[in-house]
């Protein structure tokens, strides 16, 4: 039986939601994005020479959710500490669970939200909400781009800039 040639590489970075799963998927010659519930899939292909910019803006929504976790946890350590018996236990419990959540939401990094835009849309992907993660998958698709584009020189930029 002959060796398959693997067609797609996975990026980092997947989006498990209430809704479905996102991930996105390095190709030959494009980029793609995967939406897939449990019935059906929605698949969106990000060609390397149409893409213009990947953009990646930092958002605030890891700190608001350290930020009600942290006093979610609080409140329930301070009725933990005021109550006594089984209540005290079960406080004790919640207040356990909402620190876990703190930590992993605190050890995940800071949020972002990544778009690709090309000459016809501007598009989020939604599994890069993470800024490390969002990092590492531009780091593998920038020579893919650049292979097809040819490398952005900063003298070109500095032409741009004063035009």
């Amino acid at each position: 039986m002959p060796d398959k040639q693997k067609i797609y590489i996975s990026l980092p970075g997947k989006k498990n939601g209430l809704i479905g799963k996102n991930t996105l998927w390095l190709g030959k010659d494009h980029l793609l994005s995967i939406h897939s519930t449990g019935f059906s899939e929605h698949y969106r292909r990000f060609y390397y020479d149409d893409i213009q910019a990947i953009i990646t803006r930092k958002t605030a929504t890891g700190k608001i959710c350290n930020i009600v976790l942290s006093v979610l946890g609080g409140s329930f350590m301070l009725a933990f500490a005021l109550t006594s018996g089984i209540l005290s236990g079960f406080y004790g419990v919640l207040a356990g669970l909402v620190i876990f959540f703190l930590l992993i939401n605190w050890l995940l990094g800071p949020t972002c939200v990544c778009h690709v835009r090309t000459a016809v849309q501007t598009e989020r992907l939604t599994s890069l909400d993470r800024l490390r993660t969002a990092r590492k998958a531009i780091n593998l698709l920038k020579p893919m781009i650049e292979q097809v584009q040819g490398a952005l020189v900063s003298e070109t930029l500095k032409d741009y800039n004063n035009q």
